[in-house]
């Protein structure tokens, strides 16, 4: 849930054959005996009245829009320095560099406009790959994901 809704809810919730039931509950007494019962109950009217299917499909809309948006944008802006990758789900994208010779430049370009795309490197345990950046997109608005893909095309140029 915390994925879904905030971070500092820190709440989850599991979908169990009836037979599993108090065996889950005795691990879950053992491994967590912190939940906040009020933040439990909370939860759970706001999934039991529809509220969390509701914002969900909200949610699922705003972020295909502005999934939508950032991939235009950044194609119009930056396709001639990144390739980019477009997964079938997700909240982020991977941007490739067409010249490996760029990663350094974009590295500092990027520190110093404020802009925060990881290197993919920082995801891999060994990092043998081409060399790319992680750009998310999920939190900006449209205005906001234009004006950062602005700042980095014009500070690459």
């Amino acid at each position: 849930m915390s994925k879904i809704l905030y971070p500092s809810l820190r709440l989850g919730y599991v979908v169990a054959p009836e037979q599993l039931i108090d065996p889950l509950v005795k691990i879950r007494s053992t491994i967590d005996q912190h939940s906040s019962a009020i933040d439990q109950a909370t939860l759970a009217r706001f999934i039991t009245e529809g509220f969390f299917l509701s914002h969900v499909k909200r949610m699922r809309k705003l972020y295909a829009e502005r999934r939508e948006f950032f991939i235009k944008e950044f194609n119009k802006l930056l396709s001639d320095r990144f390739v980019l990758q477009i997964p079938e789900a997700g909240l982020n994208f991977v941007a490739w560099l067409r010249c490996d010779a760029d990663f350094a430049r974009v590295a500092r370009v990027r520190a110093k406009i404020g802009i925060k795309p990881s290197p993919l490197s920082f995801y891999c345990i060994q990092a043998k790959l081409k060399p790319a950046f992680v750009f998310g997109f999920a939190a900006w608005t449209p205005a906001q994901i234009r004006e950062s893909l602005l700042r980095l095309a014009s500070a690459l140029k």
